[in-house]
C-alpha cells in the first residue's frame, strides 16, 4: 500500500471535477497543459507540481500510517538525541516552510527515511550502527532532509498522479492500459542516483553550517560498506533505498575537499 493513499487520491478527485464537465477538445487540452507543468521543456527533469499545503498534507497521512506499523520511541535518550540534532539543522537549510518532525522507530532495521511534508524517520538500528558518532547522524538526518527539500519524492508522486489523471482524459483502450502499467511501474521507484547526489550535498551542507562535522558522513558510508561485504551482499534495508557506491562516496570527498557547501547557510 502507498504511504500517500488517501490525500493523494483527494488531490486527483479535486483535479478531476474541474475537468469532468469539459468538452473532449478542453480535456485533451487540460492533458497537455498537465504534460508541460510536470516535464516542462524538452529535456528538464520531472518537477512536482503540488504545493507545499498538499505536501504537507501527504505527509500527514504518510506519518499516521506509518506510526500505525511501527512503536514509535518517544521518551528515550536516542529520541531526544534525534530530535535535538534534526532541529539544531532546521535553521541551516534552505526550505523554512516545512514543519519537520523526528521520530525514531523502535525497529532492528538499520534504516531512515522521510516522506514529503516534513517527517523524518531513523529506525534504532541505524542508531546502533552510529553509535555515538553525532556527526553521521546529522548527515544522515541532513541527507533526508535533503530529500524533502529537494521534492525528490514530491516529483515521482507527481509523475504518478499525472499519469492518473491522464488515464481519466484517455479513452479506454490500449493507451490507457499502457499508461496504467507506467503508473505502476512509477509507484515503485526508488530515488534516482541524481537525487541521491542532491541529498548527499544538500545533507553535506546542512552538517556544516550546523556546526557538524560532514565527514561524518563518509564514515557513515564506509560503515555500510563494511556490513553490507559481511553480510555477503544483502547488506541493510537502507542500501536498498539508498545505494552506496564508489561514486557516490567519491563525491562526498569531493565536496569536502573543495569546502562545496552549496545548500543552506
Amino acid at each position: 500500500m502507498s504511504l500517500f493513499g488517501d490525500p493523494w487520491n483527494r488531490v486527483r478527485e479535486d483535479y478531476l471535477q474541474t475537468t469532468k464537465a469539459t468538452p473532449h477538445n478542453s480535456r485533451a487540452a487540460a492533458a497537455v497543459f498537465l504534460i508541460v507543468m510536470l516535464f516542462g521543456a524538452p529535456g528538464c527533469r520531472t518537477r512536482s507540481f503540488l504545493s507545499t499545503k498538499q505536501e504537507v498534507n501527504l505527509g500527514r497521512e504518510g506519518a499516521r500510517q506509518v506510526e500505525q506499523q511501527y512503536r514509535v520511541d518517544t521518551n528515550s535518550p536516542d529520541a531526544e538525541r534525534v530530535r535535538r540534532i534534526g532541529q539544531s539543522l532546521l535553521a541551516h537549510t534552505d526550505r523554512r516552510d516545512i514543519p519537520y518532525t523526528f521520530k525514531v522507530l523502535d525497529s532492528k532495521e538499520i534504516n531512515a527515511f522521510s516522506v514529503p511534508g516534513g517527517p523524518v524517520y531513523i529506525y534504532r538500528g541505524l542508531l546502533d550502527m552510529i553509535g555515538d558518532d553525532d556527526d553521521a547522524l546529522a548527515c544522515v538526518i541532513g541527507h533526508e532532509i535533503g530529500h524533502v527539500n529537494g521534492r525528490h519524492a514530491a516529483r515521482q508522486i507527481s509523475s504518478q498522479l499525472a499519469t492518473n489523471v491522464l488515464i481519466s482524459l484517455t479513452p479506454i483502450g490500449a493507451t490507457a492500459q499502457n499508461l496504467a502499467g507506467l503508473g505502476a511501474e512509477l509507484a515503485g521507484l526508488k530515488y534516482s542516483r541524481d537525487d541521491e547526489y542532491d541529498a548527499d550535498r544538500r545533507g553535506l551542507s546542512y552538517a556544516h553550517f550546523a556546526g557538524y562535522n560532514p565527514q561524518g558522513m563518509v564514515r557513515f558510508f564506509e560503515k555500510l560498506e563494511r556490513l553490507e561485504k559481511r553480510e555477503g551482499g544483502g547488506g541493510p534495508e537502507w542500501l536498498r533505498n539508498h545505494p552506496v557506491t564508489g561514486a557516490r562516496i567519491s563525491k562526498a570527498e569531493t565536496i569536502l575537499e573543495h569546502n562545496d557547501f552549496r545548500y543552506g547557510q
